[in-house]
This record gives C-alpha cells, sequence and structure tokens, in this order.
C-alpha cells in the first residue's frame, strides 16, 4: 500500500455498516448533466457533458501551479470563478430550484447564448427520467421517462411533463418534510441536501446564505433543526404539534401574568387609598378589621344620605324667601326693558316706513306724476296727472282745490311723524341705557340668593361632601375587591396553563426519550466519522436539546473554530447518509458539498472524507452498487489516487485560466 493509499482508520471502518438490502440505490441520483445549445441536433457537441455515477464524485477546479503562482501580480483565480458553484446550481435547478443562479451570472448566460439548456438524466425511485430546463431564454421545461439523454434529442423538441417528474421527486424524496412543510417540503429539504457555498458551511443548520440569491424559504433555525430530526428518523411526528402547544401556551401565560400584575398593583393601590381615607374619615373611632371598615363607611354613607333627604323636605327659611322675590322683582325689570327697547325699535321702524310712504305720495302728485306702484298694481294707471285726464281715467274734480287740501293735510301729517320717530328713538336709547345697570342688579340679587342657599343649605352641603367622601371610600373598596376578583380568575387560567406547559414540556421529553435507540445509532455513525477523520483521540457526540441537534467534539475539552464547524457540518451529513444507507430515516442518500474547505482546515483531515466516501462504497459488491451519491467540489487537489484515470473524479477538470476550460467553455 502507498502512502497515497494508506486510509488512516486503522485500516478499516471501527464500526460495520450493513447496508439495508431493502434500499439498493440512492433514491434519486444523477448519471449525466450536459449543457446544450441545441435540443434539435443529435450531430452537435455538447457545451458541456459530464457523466456521474453512484458513490463518491469528485468535480475538481484545478488551482494554479504553485510553482508559477508565487510572487506578487500572478495569476491565482485558476481554481475559481471556474464553475463549479454553478454546476450545484444547476443540478439544484434540475430539481426545481428557481433561479439558477445569482443576477450577474443569469445576465452573462443571456448575452452569451442565443439558447441555452441544462438536460440531466436522473434516476428517481428506480425509474430513469430525461429532465430539460432553459437557461438562456423563458420558455417551458420538459421531463421524461427515459435512459438516455441520446433518446430525447432529435427532430422534435420535448415538451412537457417537468411537473411530473418533480411531483415524483417530492414522493419519494420528501414525504416527512412535507408533513413539517406541507406542499413545501422538497423545497425545504433541497437546502439541505445541497447547502450553498456562501454559508460556510457554519453550522448544521445554515443551509441559504441571501449573497447567493437562490431560493431560500427562510425558515426559522428551529424549524430546519426539526426537519432534519424527522428526515433522520430522530422526530416522533407527534412533537411539532405538541410544541406548537407549548408555544401558544407560553403566549398565553405571559399575557396571563402581564394581566395579574397589573391586577395585583390595582387592587393593592386601590385598597390602599381606601383604607387611608377611611381611616381619615372615620378617626379614632376607626375599625382595624378590613371588612368592619368596609361596613361602617356604608353606613355612614347611608345615615349621611338620610340627613340630606330630610333637610331638603324642610321649608325655605325667610332669608331665602325674601332673596327669591328680589331676584325674581330683579329679572322682571330687565325682561320688561328688553321687551320694550325690542316693541320701540319695531314702532320706530314701522313709523318711518309709513312717513317714507306718504311723503313719495305728496311728491308725485305735486311734480304731476301720477305713477305709484300701489295704484298700479290696483288698476290705476301710472301715467301723469295730463296724460290720466285726456284718458278719461280722473275728472277735474279730482283736481280741486279740495284735493290739493288732502295732499297738504297728508303732507302735514307725514312731516309731523318726525317727531313721533325722535320721540321714540330717544324712548329707547335710554332703555338700552338702563339694562346693563339692570342686568348687573339681576347678578347680585342671583349672587345673594345663592348666599341665602348656601347658608340655609350649609348642613345640606356639609353632609353632600361628607357622602361624596364616603361614596369614593366605597367604590375604592369594590374597585379593590373587584380587581381581585379578576385576579383570582386569571391566576387560575395561569395555573392551568402552567400545568399544560409542564405536561406537554413532559410528552415532549417522553417522545424524545423514546428516540434515545435511533439518537445512538446516529451518534455512532457521527462520531466513526469524526474520529475517522480527526483522529481516534477525540470524542464526538450528537445530543437533542432545546435549540435542536447539537453536534459535539471534545479532546478533553470542547472543542471549536471555523474549521472545526466545518467538520461537525460534513460529518452531520455523511451520517445522515451513512445510516440511511443502514435502513434508518428517510434520507435520499443524495448528498452535495460545494467547496467545503475553510483556509485553516489540515488538509489531511480535508482529504480523509473524500478517503471515507470511498470506504463506504466497499460495503458494496461494487462501487456502481453504492446505494448513496455524494457529489463535492473542490480547489483543494483531491488525493492523487482519486485524480487523473480514477473513477471519482468528473470530467473536465475545470480550470479559470482559459476560458475553454470552464464550465460553460466562455468567459461571462
Amino acid at each position: 500500500m502507498t502512502p497515497h493509499e494508506q486510509t488512516h482508520f486503522l485500516d478499516q471502518f471501527q464500526r460495520k455498516l450493513t447496508p439495508d438490502s431493502d434500499r439498493p440505490e440512492p433514491v434519486l441520483w444523477f448519471k449525466e448533466i450536459r449543457i446544450l445549445d441545441s435540443l434539435t441536433d443529435p450531430t452537435k457537441k455538447p457545451i458541456r457533458a459530464i457523466k456521474l455515477h453512484r458513490g463518491l464524485n469528485i468535480l475538481w477546479a484545478k488551482p494554479e501551479n504553485p510553482v508559477t503562482e508565487q510572487g506578487l501580480y500572478r495569476d491565482g483565480l485558476a481554481g475559481h470563478a471556474s464553475g463549479k458553484t454553478l454546476f450545484c446550481r444547476l443540478i439544484r435547478h434540475v430539481l426545481g430550484e428557481k433561479p439558477f443562479g445569482t443576477e450577474s451570472q443569469r445576465l452573462g448566460i443571456a448575452s452569451n447564448f442565443f439558447s441555452l439548456w441544462v438536460v440531466a438524466a436522473v434516476r428517481i425511485d428506480g425509474i430513469d427520467w430525461v429532465v430539460g430546463r432553459r437557461l438562456a431564454t423563458e420558455g417551458s421545461d420538459f421531463a421524461l421517462a427515459s435512459d438516455s439523454i441520446d433518446s430525447v434529442i432529435g427532430e422534435n423538441s420535448p415538451t412537457g411533463g417537468y411537473e411530473d417528474f418533480l411531483s415524483a421527486v417530492k414522493a419519494v424524496a420528501a414525504p416527512v418534510a412535507d408533513q413539517l412543510h406541507p406542499g413545501e417540503g422538497w423545497r425545504h429539504l433541497l437546502g439541505w441536501l445541497m447547502r450553498d457555498q456562501e454559508a460556510r458551511f457554519a453550522n448544521i443548520a445554515a443551509w441559504r446564505d441571501p449573497s447567493s440569491e437562490g431560493d431560500n424559504p427562510q425558515s426559522k433555525a428551529a424549524q430546519r433543526h426539526l426537519l432534519m430530526r424527522a428526515v433522520l428518523g430522530l422526530l416522533d411526528m407527534r412533537e411539532p404539534t405538541l410544541r406548537a402547544e407549548i408555544d401558544t401556551a407560553q403566549g398565553k401565560l405571559e399575557t396571563e401574568e402581564t394581566k395579574i400584575a397589573s391586577l395585583q398593583t390595582e387592587a393593592a393601590t386601590k385598597l390602599d387609598q381606601a383604607l387611608r381615607s377611611a381611616r381619615k374619615m372615620l378617626g379614632d373611632s376607626a375599625p382595624g378589621d378590613i371588612d368592619a371598615l368596609k361596613a361602617r363607611v356604608e353606613s355612614l354613607e347611608e345615615v349621611l344620605q338620610q340627613g340630606i333627604v330630610r333637610l331638603e323636605s324642610e321649608p325655605e327659611s325667610p332669608e331665602v324667601k325674601a332673596a327669591r322675590e328680589r331676584d325674581e322683582e330683579a329679572g322682571n325689570l330687565v325682561i320688561s326693558a328688553k321687551a320694550e327697547v325690542e316693541k320701540l325699535t319695531e314702532k320706530i321702524q314701522t313709523t318711518q316706513e309709513r312717513q317714507k310712504q306718504d311723503l313719495l305720495l305728496v311728491r308725485d302728485f305735486e311734480n304731476g306724476n301720477m305713477e305709484d306702484p300701489i295704484r298700479k298694481s290696483d288698476g290705476w294707471c301710472p301715467k301723469t296727472k295730463v296724460c290720466a285726464l285726456e284718458n278719461g281715467c280722473i275728472t277735474e274734480a279730482e283736481t280741486s282745490p279740495e284735493s290739493i287740501r288732502n295732499i297738504a293735510e297728508l303732507k302735514a301729517a307725514a312731516l309731523a311723524l318726525t317727531s313721533d320717530i325722535d320721540a321714540f328713538q330717544r324712548r329707547k336709547e335710554a332703555r338700552e341705557t338702563e339694562l346693563p345697570t339692570l342686568r348687573n342688579a339681576r347678578i347680585e340679587t342671583q349672587k345673594a340668593l345663592q348666599i341665602a342657599l348656601r347658608h340655609a343649605n350649609r348642613e345640606i352641603l356639609a353632609l353632600a361632601t361628607r357622602v361624596e367622601k364616603a361614596r369614593g371610600v366605597r367604590d375604592l373598596f369594590s374597585e379593590s375587591d373587584s380587581a381581585n376578583k379578576s385576579l383570582g380568575g386569571h391566576e387560575t387560567t395561569r395555573k392551568q396553563l402552567l400545568e399544560t406547559i409542564e405536561q406537554k414540556k413532559q410528552d415532549v421529553t417522553a417522545l424524545r426519550a423514546s428516540m434515545d435507540t435511533k439518537l445512538r445509532v446516529f451518534t455512532n455513525s457521527f462520531a466513526d466519522i469524526v474520529r475517522a477523520v480527526m483522529g481516534a483521540s477525540v470524542e464526538a457526540s450528537i445530543t437533542l436539546e432545546s435549540t435542536g441537534i447539537a453536534p459535539h467534539v471534545t479532546r478533553k475539552r470542547e472543542l471549536s473554530g471555523a474549521a472545526l464547524d466545518t467538520i461537525k457540518t460534513l460529518a452531520f451529513d455523511l451520517a445522515a447518509i451513512v445510516i440511511s444507507m443502514e435502513g434508518h430515516g428517510t434520507h435520499p442518500r443524495f448528498l452535495v458539498h460545494d467547496g467545503p474547505r475553510e483556509g485553516d482546515m489540515a488538509r489531511i483531515i480535508y482529504e480523509r472524507f473524500f478517503i471515507y466516501a470511498t470506504e463506504l462504497e466497499k460495503n458494496f459488491p461494487s462501487p456502481a452498487d453504492a446505494s448513496f451519491q455524494y457529489i463535492i467540489t473542490t480547489t483543494t487537489e483531491p488525493p492523487p489516487m482519486m485524480q487523473d484515470g480514477s473513477r471519482w473524479l468528473l470530467l473536465p477538470v475545470l480550470n479559470s485560466s482559459d476560458p475553454s476550460t470552464r464550465l460553460f467553455g466562455v468567459d461571462f
């Protein structure tokens, strides 16, 4: 055995694996992926054709030559930006994810290709499918049952069937996930099976990173832990319901506790105010017992109210009667003056109007103008006196000296009305001048009446004041009692909620306890992988905690760091495949790790993950019979035995130093 072939696993697994015969192959796995710019020309060479197989598949993006990359201003990106992450995104796209890449990647493809497809040969639950999805333009995708991509490329482009394919994937790969996320189970599970490289494998529940611009269901970390537990067979499906009920009860409990605190404060404050007020009111005679104090206050209020009724039934005093009479007299004087002013105002207006009409009639007669609206409305001719005579409307008798005398008398009488108007105006002004004095006098009589009433009713007012105080104290006692009564109901509800929460937590604990055997199986698998890559001196375990699944790695103490977090995540994902191979849980035994190495992870530890995957294949009659598919992309050199010419290395090896060796064969 050469040094490169040495596994450093003590030459064999410390944990014996027995693949389940009922799980002869991965639930889903890829046989080939092609990038095509035409589906109708079978003679046209694919832009890229990558064949895959069961077991370990390594997509290597080769780095710069270590000799030529030394020094400043030298190229050093050959292993990066070559398309390995985009390759993983294409797999995710085939399996239903949109979009298939970042916006810049999509724009780059659209600007370089008029038509572009990713076409994959995929096997789902023992059935071969060929699936195609557009990359450069919008359009319908397709999927059909076939064991060869070549069989679907021809004159007629295939159409339809993609939703049937996706339904088949969801049905066999995510039935348990769908119980937690109805209709969305596969979308959530895909995040775990194919983590974003941008998430840095920081912890087992870190699946998606916003910078990848990929589909992200954005579930809470607790939900992702539940999904992993469900797929691993470490979750009784009654637990999520119990947890939801606990959360609901906890929310109600917090509300009840807030109400209880508020009611306790209110009851105590009201009682303290009532006690202080009652003792101040009753003085030395105040009893110490609260119930007795309340009874005394109620009794006092009743006695005082009776006193008020008795006093109010007595006749008014002579002083009050006299003050009331003076007030009524003053009020009548004000009313009389206001009424006279209003009457004089009306008289002045009427007299002025009468004078105006009479003088107008006189003027018209003297000027020979017979036009008069009143005469006109009465049927008289509205024209001049001469015209009236000519037309026979009037006679000479109507223009006689007698008529003239009547007009003179009318004029004299009209002019005499001026003195009447002046007299009315003077009287009105005099009464208006008196009104403020009369009103002030009325205000004084009203004040005198109120003083007389207060003096006469001082005993009633004093009793009423004491009644109000007693009623206020009684209300404080009542409000305190009401708060205490409500408090009792809320405390009962709080107690019931606490009992419910405790019982449901016990139920959850009992369900978890029933998982102990399954948890030990998974822990043993996880621990074996960790020891295989880090050395037999470390200890590793998995615990189920309130926050979810917790992986631990110790060597005398708990180990931590970015590299170790990556190791834990890789070991966790591989352990999920291992126990599924053995018949535990429902993991589809399909896994993709996109460039997971952290910079400070020892290279030998990283290589051991590759070696571990190849050792898994040895548990089957041949690597082609492995019941898992593990795809890993890397810029780090795989172990030499896994490089050129090995079954594990996917071709071509990518390199960004030359556009032709990039995934799409172009720069964009």
